[in-house]
């Protein structure tokens, strides 16, 4: 997929930085970009994004409600002195994806509520821009056994004797009380789609899963509270269940991105 990067649409790719060995594990989400140029010198706050880095593995999904648009991605990072390397395997964009893998990396500075980020020569529909993005550190410091980036590997509906299966490409993060959920799918008229959902979460004893969603492509679920029933399958896998609006039980497998 290529990335010409439109106002207010921007390729979107991540922040950390302190003196000495940087630690990137976290969810952060955006508060504000900047895009500046020879025709331009703006502020945006349309996005709503989170970003999660886990051990080597990162995600992100973003929504932006004013331009109905949805992405999300993952892939692998590094930091290397103030640069941040992320290596996207598979991104979605509303009704394109893409497995091509294709690298960016930006500068990063720490300030005290998060990192700023910044990313020189980008090209744009207003020319050669510079994009600064700030960022603000989220969540607890609580670990759970889901902590990482999962991608889907098996998904049906069981509706009474039938097996319906599914065929959408889905990941989800887990990581410091945040998740996030990226979905390419089929809708109704057989178009293709990009859904996305993020918010804070918890692990119980029992394994369920609550998630309370503060950011969705579908309106209707943002403040929504799900609790989600979640097998553990080893470390590198798990099952999650959970009960459709026709009442079908939806079963999805998922496995550990690495």
């Amino acid at each position: 997929m290529k990335k010409l990067v439109y106002i207010l649409l921007p390729v979107i790719v991540s922040c950390n930085t302190s003196t000495g060995v940087i630690n990137m594990n976290g969810a952060y989400t955006m508060e504000k970009q900047n895009f500046k140029g020879n025709d331009i010198d703006t502020n945006s706050v349309e996005n709503n994004q989170l970003k999660i880095y886990a051990g080597n593995v990162m995600m992100y999904t973003l929504v932006n409600p004013s331009q109905d648009v949805s992405a999300f991605a993952v892939g692998k990072f590094s930091v290397n002195g103030d640069k941040l390397i992320e290596n996207i395997t598979y991104n979605a964009t509303e009704n394109l994806q893409s497995t091509d893998v294709f690298s960016d990396t930006v500068n990063i500075t720490k300030n005290d509520t998060g990192y700023v980020q910044t990313m020189s020569k980008v090209m744009s529909d207003k020319g050669e821009i510079k994009i600064t993005e700030t960022y603000r550190s989220a969540g607890t410091n609580t670990p759970t056994l889901l902590d990482g980036i999962w991608k889907q590997v098996s998904s049906y509906a069981l509706r009474g004797n039938d097996t319906i299966k599914h065929s959408d490409i889905e990941y989800k993060a887990f990581y410091a009380g945040y998740f996030s959920y990226g979905d390419y799918y089929t809708d109704s008229i057989q178009q293709k789609r990009t859904g996305i959902s993020y918010g804070t979460f918890s692990l119980d004893n029992s394994n369920n899963l609550t998630e309370t969603i503060t950011a969705s492509t579908w309106p209707e679920l943002i403040g929504k509270t799900f609790v989600l029933g979640i097998t553990i399958n080893g470390n590198d896998s798990f099952t999650q269940t959970t009960a459709n609006a026709t009442g079908d039980r939806e079963i999805s497998v998922y496995e550990r991105v690495k």
